[in-house]
């Protein structure tokens, strides 16, 4: 019998603390997040460079787990972190 060795190893490498507390409370008040929180997340990527890419698109993954449908919003600024020179 082969036993097969269990990663722990997390899902994420950094999620946003900031971003995914005030995602939880967007959520527990209308089960979605808010366009604030939308452009915020964007806009420190982007603009102000104070928030990696790859750690916004790790706590927007975060955040999804919450959710049970996403928005379009949502889903659009995951692709816009993933590529953001179409």
């Amino acid at each position: 019998m082969r036993i097969n060795k269990i990663s722990s190893q997390p899902n994420f490498q950094a999620v946003n603390q900031k971003y995914f507390e005030w995602a939880k409370k967007d959520f527990a008040r209308g089960n979605n997040v808010s366009t604030e929180w939308l452009d915020r997340i964007s806009f420190d990527v982007f603009l102000f460079k104070s928030l990696s890419r790859q750690d916004a698109i790790d706590t927007i993954k975060a955040v999804k787990k919450y959710m049970n449908k996403t928005s379009i919003g949502l889903e659009d600024t995951l692709i816009s972190l993933h590529n953001p020179n179409p």
